[in-house]
């Protein structure tokens, strides 16, 4: 049974304009630049070869593309979801907004399991762990995400509702499209991800809990980093898609009232909105936790630092100078009247001799 209500819910609580822009705002500024500082840094380790890193910067594109939409996604909900910025730009910032939330489930999965054959089985993975078979695996993840979800490109998501609001991507209750949708994203690039996320990190665990060549503190580090690493996955994304599911759910059901959307929709928006968590905090426990990646990210900061000394540095020795030539510049045209003064020729004699 499908959900026949042709008049779109309209529920937007005071709260949500001033929470959502927040929580909005700090993911871009955080998110941005750390992903920006991590780029420089994975671009070090690309260059030496390291398979993770091809994740790495793929996961940082990722969280790049989806950071650069938050200001309008911020802007969007601060205006109580009336879309001022037309349908191409609710078209083209709902699309990207929305896949590479999936594209970053994916590539951390990615990792988790590029940790897992590199550690637990570091010889059979030799012949398949390698630069090129990472990039084509990426390029793989990259189409099936894109290209499932342009879909969005071609139904209309700009909506006018009759209380004379115009919304992107916010229509409540559900057209069935979307709920078959939200199945493919549930059950394919989330679901799937997940399970191999949690096994491959419980294996890494169970394989550092064994080691005997790991000191009792290195082991509860890594241990640490990565059941953080589980833990923000599960946080930002697992409550989501459940409530996600719930609502794809109701609506192929045809239990898609405006009730049951209003009881819904407060743990379906905060939770959508804490999705954008991970973009922030990618960059702290993926990247910067390692420690060979802290020391190329010292050494980046170091040059950055010399180069913006040595920048202050030739500036004050500009404006050391400015009044030392200021002062010659004056003392110039005295000099010259001087010499003016003083004739090249005695009078009566021949300028020639």
């Amino acid at each position: 049974m499908k959900c026949n209500i042709t008049t779109p819910c309209k529920y937007v609580k005071q709260y949500e304009a001033y929470l959502f822009p927040t929580i909005y705002s700090l993911v871009f500024i955080i998110g941005l630049l750390g992903n920006l500082l991590a780029v420089g840094v994975i671009v070090q380790q690309l260059r030496r070869k390291n398979v993770l890193a091809v994740y790495l910067i793929n996961l940082c594109i990722s969280d790049l593309v989806y950071i650069f939409t938050l200001p309008v996604w911020a802007a969007y909900t601060a205006n109580r979801e009336d879309w001022t910025f037309g349908v191409v730009a609710c078209t083209v910032v709902g699309f990207f907004f929305n896949t590479n939330i999936y594209t970053t489930i994916v590539f951390l999965s990615c990792m988790a399991v590029d940790r897992f054959l590199a550690l637990v089985f570091p010889l059979h993975a030799k012949g398949f762990r390698t630069m090129k078979a990472a990039l084509v695996i990426c390029i793989v993840v990259w189409l099936i995400v894109m290209g499932s979800h342009t879909v969005l490109l071609t139904h209309p998501e700009f909506i006018n509702d009759t209380h004379n609001v115009q919304r992107c991507y916010e229509k409540y209750p559900m057209e069935q499209w979307v709920a078959d949708l939200n199945y493919f994203r549930i059950f394919v690039v989330f679901l799937i991800p997940l399970l191999l996320l949690l096994m491959s990190y419980c294996f890494v665990i169970r394989a550092v809990h064994r080691s005997t060549g790991l000191e009792v503190r290195e082991k509860r580090r890594i241990m640490g980093l990565l059941l953080s690493m589980v833990l923000i996955f599960v946080v930002a994304y697992l409550p989501y898609h459940i409530i996600l599911f719930i609502r794809s759910y109701l609506s192929s059901s045809g239990f898609c009232t405006c009730e049951w959307e209003e009881r819904l929709r407060p743990a379906y928006r905060i939770a959508f909105t804490f999705t954008s968590i991970s973009s922030a905090l990618d960059p702290i426990i993926n990247i910067f936790a390692s420690d060979s990646i802290k020391q190329d990210l010292i050494r980046e900061v170091v040059s950055v630092r010399k180069w913006v000394s040595d920048i202050w540095s030739r500036e004050r020795f500009k404006s050391a100078r400015k009044p030392f030539l200021k002062s010659v510049g004056d003392a110039a045209p005295t000099e010259m009247t001087q010499r003016n003064s003083i004739p090249l020729v005695e009078e009566g004699s021949s300028p020639i001799s």
